[in-house]
């Protein structure tokens, strides 16, 4: 029996993959997004099962008539700069925090049942050395990973004290088409696959020996799909348990692409972290869950969706 589902900041990277897929399988889905960093563009191959609000999830309670009756929610909106939350921390709490508030506000009011809520690795901090679990205690270096951890806590909250259901899915570093290369929270990937579709040159920071756990955004709407439902588990990291170097991602690239990458050297960024990896095995557990698309494969997609322009 098809579903209709709210999904906030619907037009952008991953909610528009999260559309076109929940669509596919005959479900609707209701889309609020400002357009600020999302793109209608985005929503083409959604059809006449995505309906557009244009408006700010601060603003929810003015467009409360335009949204009809949903069965959940994904609350995607946000805003995504590690670094530019450090210069503008009112900018995030307003956006990602308050706008998380009046997200859960309308559940309330509403009586949706269920709210899934993309967080972010970064609710980790710097932290080295073994997988990182969800068992291991948040320490957030930016005011975005902060507001990601606060946006945990008020699920908890709130959905002891109205009794909605909620998971939270600490995303890793999310890659594949759609993803703006200009943006300035770009994952490598996209700007390394952009700049190779495009012959252009790349920055590399530092030796290119730090790793992060690559995981396509295919993937990430299958870990989606699978805790709409519901769950037993509040949090889960969503990337692959493995790490990939950033040079293994300009070599395989070139070898995509038939060229040499020009690259300019640069100096590490301060206070990088070398490695990055995510302990999979709660989702494993409970969903038999397991990223489908190798690193290969995944770059190939990201690669020629660029080169289509």
């Amino acid at each position: 029996m098809s579903k209709t589902y709210l999904i906030t900041g619907g037009a952008g990277f991953i909610g528009s993959h999260l559309c076109d897929s929940l669509i596919g399988r005959g479900d609707r889905v209701v889309v609020v997004d400002n357009l600020i960093s999302g793109h209608e563009a985005n929503l083409a191959q959604a059809g006449e099962g995505c309906t557009l609000i244009r408006g700010d999830i601060r603003a929810l309670a003015e467009l409360d008539g335009q949204i009809p009756e949903v069965d959940a929610i994904v609350h995607l909106a946000a805003l995504i700069s590690g670094y530019d939350s450090l210069s503008t921390p009112d900018d995030y709490e307003d956006v990602n925090v308050r706008g998380t508030l009046r997200v859960i506000e309308l559940a309330v009011r509403r009586r949706i049942p269920r709210i899934v809520f993309a967080s972010s690795s970064t609710v980790y901090g710097n932290s080295e050395g073994d997988p990182l679990s969800e068992k291991r205690l948040p320490a957030p270096l930016t005011v975005y990973a902060l507001t990601k951890l606060v946006g945990e806590h008020l699920l908890d909250l709130y959905g002891k004290m109205h009794g909605f259901s909620h998971c939270s899915l600490r995303l890793f570093n999310v890659y594949g088409p759609r993803q703006a290369p200009d943006h300035p929270y770009a994952n490598v990937t996209c700007k390394f696959s952009h700049a190779a579709a495009n012959r252009l040159p790349i920055k590399l920071y530092g030796d290119g020996e730090q790793s992060r756990d690559f995981v396509y955004v295919e993937d990430v709407v299958r870990a989606f799909l699978e805790v709409l439902p519901g769950s037993s588990e509040a949090i889960y990291n969503v990337g692959t348990g493995r790490d990939s170097r950033i040079n293994e991602l300009r070599s395989q690239l070139e070898q995509l692409s038939g060229r040499p990458l020009e690259t300019e050297q640069c100096g590490p960024w301060a206070n990088d972290i070398r490695r990055i990896r995510a302990d999979t095995s709660r989702f494993e557990r409970e969903f038999g869950f397991s990223p489908s698309v190798p690193l290969a494969q995944g770059l190939g997609e990201t690669l020629a969706f660029f080169q289509r322009g």
